[in-house]
C-alpha cells in the first residue's frame, strides 16, 4: 500500500532514489570501453534492484521498473518490449525479496545462512526470471532467433547473477551505520589505517599485474589468476564483510578493465569473447562467494568471541560482586586456573603472578596454614571434597575470612572461594548489636516492655519497669496490663493502643496515670513502637515516672507566681519611693534654712540639733535612692542618658568628692590614668555613682591604707573569670569594640569565699557584725552590677579575709542603650520625681 500525507515524499524519494541508482549501474555497465555491450561480465542493476527492495521493502517497486524501461528506451528498444522487461525486472527483484524474507534473511550478512542465501536464493536462483523473461520476449519480438537464445539465456543469467554477488553484498552491509570495532587507542588507530593504504596498493598492484598487463605473459607462462585470493582472504580476517565486498569489487574491476585492455589469462586460456567472459564470471563467482562465505564466518567468530568475552565480564562482575573467585585444576596437564577475583581477594592486581597452590598457601594464615594444607592434599591423593572457613593475611596487613569449597570430577579439580569477612563481621556486630540492646534494655531508667501484639501478655520486662510497678518478674511474665490492673480510668486499654497505632504507626509521650502494687496512684509518660519480634509481632512499650516531673512543673509555676509578687513589690516600693522623697527633701532644705536663721540670729545652740536633723534626713533620702534604683531595675524602668564625656573630667570629680572620706581614715590614694584616655560615650550619671560606690566601700573598710584607682583603654576582649554570672555573653556586645577598664584596689578588711558569694546579693553585706560597725544598706554593689550590665559590661571582684579587695569593672567605650518598650518608658516617665530630685 502506497504511504499518505506526510510520508508520501519520503516514499516518492526513496523510488527516485532507487530508479536513478539503477538506470546509472545499467550505464556504467555498458559504458566500460572494449567491452560488447550485449556481452557484460556482471550487471549492477540486479544487485541495485534486490539490495533496494530488501533494505526498504517491496513497496518501492515502481523504483526499479522505472529505471528499467528508461534504461531499455535509452537503447532504443520498442515501448512495450521496454514495458515488459521492466516488469520481469520488478518480478525478479519482488521474488527474491520475498523468498529472502522467508529465510528470515539478515542484510548484515554477518551469518553463514545469510550469506548462503544471498548466494543461492539472490545470484542463482531469482536471476533466471528476468534472464528466461528478457530472452523469451527478445526472441518473440524477432530481435534474435531461436537457436540464439540458449547462449543469450546463459549470459544474461550469469550478468544478472555476478551483479547480485558484486553489487547487493555492498549496499547491503554499507547502507547502515554501525560503530566501528577499533577500540585501539591513537597509534593502533593510525596502524589501522596503514594497513588499508597497504592491502589496497598490494590489491591494486597484484590485480593489475595478473588482469592488465600486456607483458605478463612474457613474464610467466603459468596461470595467476588466483595470485589475488590470499590478499582478499586477509581483507577478510581483518576487515571482515565490508572489506571484502569492496576487495570482490576492486579485483573483478580489475579483471574486468584487463578483458577490456584484450589482455588478461581469461582471453590468452579462451577460444572466443563468450568464452573469455564466461571464465571470467566463473572467477568473479568463486572469488566473491569463498570471500563472502569466509567474511560470515570470521563475523561469527568475533561475535562469539564477543559472546564469550562478555560472559566472562559478566562472571568476573559477578564474582566481584559476590566477592568469590575460582580456581580449577586440570588434573591430566597439572594446569591451575585462577579467576580475577581470586586475586583481589588476596589483595593483588589480577595476573601479577603465576597461579600455585603453594603461592596461595603463602596468604593463609599461619594457624590455618597446615589444615588447609592437609585438605588440599586430600583432595589429590585421595579425591576428598572439602569445605573450610579460614583466615587470609593480605599484602596490605589486612585480614580477611574465606570459605572455600572443593569439588572434585575424574578429570578437574574445581573450589570456589568465597570472602565472607562481611557477613562475620555483620554477624558479630548484630551478636554485639542485641548484648548492647539486652544491655540497654535491662539498664534502661525507664521502664521498658515487649508484649504480643495479638493478646498483649508480657513477653520480656526490664528492672526499671518492676521497679516501677513493684512487681516481681514471675508475676508479670505471660500476664497482661489490664490483669495486673495498672491503668487508672483505662476502659478498654489495649484495644485502643492498637487503634491509635493502626492510625499513626506509633504512640509518643501519652499521658495517663497508673497504679502500683502497692495501690500508689502515680503519673506517667507512656510511648510505643511496634517491632516484629522472631516473626511475631510485638509492642515495645516504654514507661517513665512522670510524676516528680508534674511537681516540679507546679512548683516552677509557684516559683513564677512569686517571681511576679517581686516584681509587683518593686514596682510599688518604685512609687512609694517617690513619694517618700518629697518631704525628705523639703525637711532637708527646711532644715538648711533654719540653720541659716539661726546663724544670722545668733541662736547658735540650735545649730547642733539643726545638723543633726539635716544629716538624718540626708541619709535617708540616700537609703530611699538606692531602694528606687534599685526597684526601678528590677521593674524594668530604669533607663539610660547616653552622653560623650572625657573620662579623666570624670576621674577628677570622682576623686575630688571621695577625697574627704579617704583622708577622714587616713588612707593613700593613688591614681592610674593615661593622659590620652579619650572620651567615653555612656550615662555618665551611673558611671560617676559606680565609681563613688566602690571608692566610697575601699576607703569605708580601710584604715591606714593603700587605695588604687586604675583607668585603661583596650581591644582586649573582657575575661569573665569563674563566675557564673559573667559568663553569658551581653546583647550589647559588638565584635572588635573599645572596652574601658576600672579598678579599685585597696588593703582594707578583705573578704572570706563565703562573703564572696553574697557581695553582689542586695541587702548583703559581708555579715551582721560588718554592718553594724560599718553602716550601710548593702545595695551599692547589687546597683553597681545592675548598672553595668545594663550598659552592656559588668563586674568582678577578687579579696583575700585581711588582704584587702580588688573590684574591676568593664564598659564598651560606646554604650548602646537596650531597647525599651512603649509601656516601660510611659511607665519610667509616670514614676519620675516631680521635684526631679
Amino acid at each position: 500500500m502506497i504511504p499518505t500525507q506526510g510520508r508520501f515524499w519520503q516514499y516518492l524519494t526513496r523510488i527516485c532514489i532507487l530508479a536513478a541508482s539503477y538506470l546509472i549501474a545499467a550505464v556504467l555497465a555498458i559504458w566500460i570501453p572494449g567491452l560488447d555491450q550485449n556481452l557484460l561480465p556482471f550487471g549492477p542493476p540486479a544487485g541495485v534492484a534486490l539490495a533496494g527492495l530488501v533494505l526498504y521493502g517491496m513497496k518501492i517497486w515502481p523504483g526499479v521498473a522505472l529505471g528499467a524501461f528508461f534504461y531499455a528506451q535509452s537503447q532504443g528498444v520498442p515501448y512495450w518490449v521496454a514495458g515488459v522487461g521492466a516488469i520481469a525486472c520488478v518480478v525478479q527483484a519482488i521474488v527474491g525479496t520475498r523468498l529472502l524474507r522467508q529465510v528470515e534473511f539478515d542484510p548484515a550478512l554477518e551469518r553463514l545462512r545469510d550469506v548462503g542465501s544471498l548466494i543461492g536464493i539472490g545470484a542463482i536462483l531469482s536471476t533466471l526470471i528476468h534472464a528466461s523473461l528478457s530472452v523469451l520476449l527478445v526472441t518473440i519480438a524477432g530481435l534474435q532467433t531461436w537457436p540464439e537464445a540458449s547462449a543469450k539465456w546463459e549470459i544474461w543469467w550469469l550478468e544478472d547473477a555476478m551483479g547480485v554477488l558484486l553489487i547487493a553484498p555492498i549496499l547491503l552491509t554499507w547502507s547502515r551505520f554501525r560503530p566501528s570495532t577499533i577500540k585501539s587507542r591513537r597509534w593502533g588507530l593510525v596502524a589501522k589505517i596503514l594497513e588499508i593504504i597497504l592491502l589496497s596498493i598490494l590489491l591494486l598492484t597484484i590485480s593489475w599485474v595478473v588482469f592488465c598487463s600486456r607483458t605478463r605473459v612474457y613474464i610467466a607462462d603459468y596461470p595467476l589468476e588466483y595470485l589475488p585470493f590470499p590478499l582478499v582472504m586477509w581483507v577478510a580476517l581483518r576487515f571482515e564483510l565490508r572489506g571484502t565486498v569492496l576487495a570482490n569489487l576492486l579485483v573483478a574491476s580489475m579483471a574486468i578493465w584487463g578483458i577490456a585492455r584484450k589482455s588478461g589469462p581469461f582471453l590468452k586460456h579462451a577460444i572466443n569473447p563468450e568464452q573469455a567472459i564466461f571464465s571470467l564470471q566463473i572467477f568473479m563467482g568463486v572469488v566473491a562467494a569463498t570471500a563472502l562465505i569466509f567474511a560470515a564466518v570470521m563475523a561469527r567468530r568475533r561475535q562469539a568471541e564477543e559472546l564469550l568475552r562478555q560472559g566472562e565480564e559478566r562472571l568476573n562482575n559477578a564474582q566481584r560482586i559476590a566477592q568469590v573467585g575460582n580456581w580449577d585444576l586440570d588434573r591430566d596437564r597439572k594446569a591451575l586456573h585462577w579467576s580475577d577475583e581470586i586475586y583481589r581477594i588476596l589483595g593483588e592486581e589480577p595476573h601479577s603472578f603465576t597461579p600455585s597452590h603453594e603461592q596461595f598457601l603463602k596468604y593463609v594464615h599461619p594457624h590455618d596454614r597446615t589444615e588447609v594444607r592437609k585438605a588440599f592434599k586430600q583432595a589429590i591423593t585421595q579425591n576428598q571434597p572439602y569445605s573450610l572457613e579460614y583466615r587470609l593475611l593480605r599484602g596490605d596487613g589486612e585480614d580477611r575470612i574465606v570459605h572455600e569449597q572443593c569439588e572434585i570430577s575424574p578429570f578437574r579439580i574445581t573450589a570456589t572461594v568465597q570472602d565472607i569477612t562481611p557477613r562475620i563481621r555483620a554477624e558479630a556486630a548484630l551478636r554485639a548489636s542485641e548484648e548492647r540492646f539486652s544491655k540497654a534494655f535491662q539498664a534502661s531508667p525507664l521502664g521498658i516492655s515487649i508484649s504480643t501484639r495479638a493478646q498483649g501478655r508480657f513477653v520480656d520486662v526490664n528492672h526499671s519497669f518492676l521497679h516501677l510497678l513493684g512487681y516481681a518478674p514471675a508475676e508479670v511474665i505471660g500476664k497482661t496490663w489490664e490483669e495486673l490492673d495498672v491503668w487508672i480510668h483505662q476502659g478498654d486499654y489495649f484495644n485502643q493502643m492498637l487503634s491509635k497505632i493502626e492510625q499513626f504507626g506509633s504512640i509518643r509521650d501519652l499521658e495517663l496515670q497508673f497504679r502500683t502494687k502497692s495501690g500508689e496512684i502515680r503519673d506517667a509518660l507512656l510511648s510505643i513502637e511496634p517491632i516484629d519480634l522472631e516473626g511475631e509481632p510485638c509492642l515495645l512499650t516504654m514507661v517513665s515516672d512522670n510524676t516528680e516531673r508534674k511537681r516540679a512543673d507546679e512548683f516552677r509555676k509557684a516559683k513564677e507566681a512569686a517571681e511576679a509578687a517581686n516584681l509587683a513589690k518593686s514596682a510599688f516600693l518604685a512609687n512609694m519611693s517617690h513619694e517618700l522623697r518629697t518631704p525628705l527633701n523639703a525637711i532637708i532644705g527646711y532644715s538648711e534654712i533654719l540653720q541659716e536663721d539661726a546663724e544670722d540670729l545668733g541662736q547658735a545652740d540650735f545649730i547642733p540639733d539643726l545638723q543633726k536633723i539635716h544629716g538624718a534626713g540626708k541619709q535617708l533620702l540616700s537609703l530611699i535612692s538606692d531602694i528606687l534604683d534599685l526597684s526601678k531595675i528590677e521593674a524594668g524602668r530604669m533607663s539610660l542618658e547616653l552622653e560623650t564625656f572625657a573620662i579623666d573630667t570624670l576621674i577628677w570629680e570622682v576623686v575630688t568628692t571621695i577625697q574627704p572620706l579617704i583622708d577622714k581614715n587616713g588612707n593613700q590614694l593613688t591614681i592610674q590614668c593615661p593622659e590620652d584616655i579619650g572620651h567615653f560615650h555612656a550615662d555618665i550619671t551611673k558611671v560617676r555613682q559606680m565609681l563613688l560606690n566602690l571608692m566610697s566601700n575601699a576607703a569605708k573598710f580601710t584604715k591606714q591604707g593603700q587605695i588604687e584607682l586604675r583607668v585603661r583603654r583596650t581591644l582586649e576582649k573582657p575575661l569573665k573569670g569563674e563566675n557564673p554570672s559573667l559568663k553569658s555573653p551581653s546583647p550589647h556586645e559588638v565584635e572588635g569594640q573599645e572596652w574601658i577598664f576600672f579598678r579599685v584596689k585597696d588593703t582594707g578588711i578583705g573578704m572570706t569565699r563565703e562573703q564572696l558569694e553574697q557581695v553582689f546579693k542586695p541587702f548583703t553585706q559581708a555579715d551582721a557584725s560588718t554592718t553594724r560597725k560599718y553602716g550601710g544598706t548593702g545595695l551599692g554593689l547589687t546597683i553597681t552590677q545592675k548598672f553595668c550590665q545594663m550598659m552592656g559590661g559588668d563586674i568582678k571582684v577578687e579579696s583575700e579575709l585581711g588582704q584587702g579587695s580588688q573590684f574591676t569593672l568593664w564598659l564598651p567605650a560606646t554604650v548602646v542603650a537596650p531597647v525599651v518598650s512603649q509601656e516601660d518608658e510611659e511607665a519610667t516617665a509616670g514614676g519620675d520625681d516631680p521635684l526631679g530630685v
